[in-house]
């Protein structure tokens, strides 16, 4: 297994966990420790293959976020957040790649990704888009989302393609539609607050919108009934 990892000297119940699927090792530490220096109080470890990554999750679940190269070297990483997202749906999925056009966005939603982070952002802008990853929201950059929309300058998923979503992720999206907050969400499943965040994020992943309210038009708008 080819990994890098740092460990803050924080307690179990403070840690946020965080992911890097990365086959270039610059690359990857460098992430590895942009993330570790800010103050996200996190614990990063980095691997370098969908194995690796698998492998990692099956041991200890409990990370938050995965961010994962487009381009592996053995495999494509787009099948790679495919998996990890039928494995461990409560790990929210990111796409990283040197690519920013609107077709690899859009192949990105198709894939299940909450989100998309061009390796042309800033450290800072990187750092700002994790924040909203981890606190349950998707993170699409503006530019590519302005092509791939139709009108409203949103992101979307791809027009040819119903949504799909989990058994989870359908009993919340019809708690939405009763306007339960996360709380009462959390409560009703039996499930954290962080895992009912994750499956929101699945939602609007799926229908490519980045609000409840935007999350439950467009799934009246594709004729679902929540």
């Amino acid at each position: 297994m080819s990994f890098g990892v740092f460990w803050p000297d924080l307690g179990a119940s403070e840690m946020t966990k965080i992911l890097v699927v990365d086959d270039h090792p610059l690359y990857r530490e460098g992430l590895i420790a942009a993330l570790s220096g800010h103050p996200l109080r996190a614990r990063v470890v980095g691997v370098s293959s969908e194995d690796d990554a698998l492998s990692l999750l099956d041991d200890d679940p409990t990370y938050e976020l995965a961010l994962v190269d487009r381009k592996l070297e053995r495999e494509d990483g787009l099948d790679t957040v495919r998996r990890i997202g039928q494995r461990h749906p409560t790990v929210a999925r990111v796409v990283i790649s040197g690519e920013d056009s609107a077709a690899a966005v859009e192949a990105a939603m198709r894939a299940g990704a909450q989100g998309f982070l061009p390796k042309s952002l800033s450290i800072a802008q990187m750092l700002a888009a994790i924040e909203h990853l981890l606190h349950g929201e998707c993170y699409w950059p503006d530019l590519a989302c302005q092509r791939a929309a139709l009108g409203s300058g949103q992101p979307r998923a791809p027009h040819s393609a119903a949504p799909v979503f989990t058994s989870r992720q359908r009993e919340v999206l019809r708690l939405l539609a009763r306007g339960q907050s996360n709380a009462d969400m959390s409560l009703e499943l039996g499930v954290t607050l962080r895992t009912v965040k994750a499956h929101l994020a699945g939602v609007f992943a799926a229908l490519g919108v980045d609000s409840r309210v935007k999350a439950l038009v467009k799934a009246r708008a594709l004729g679902l009934d929540p």
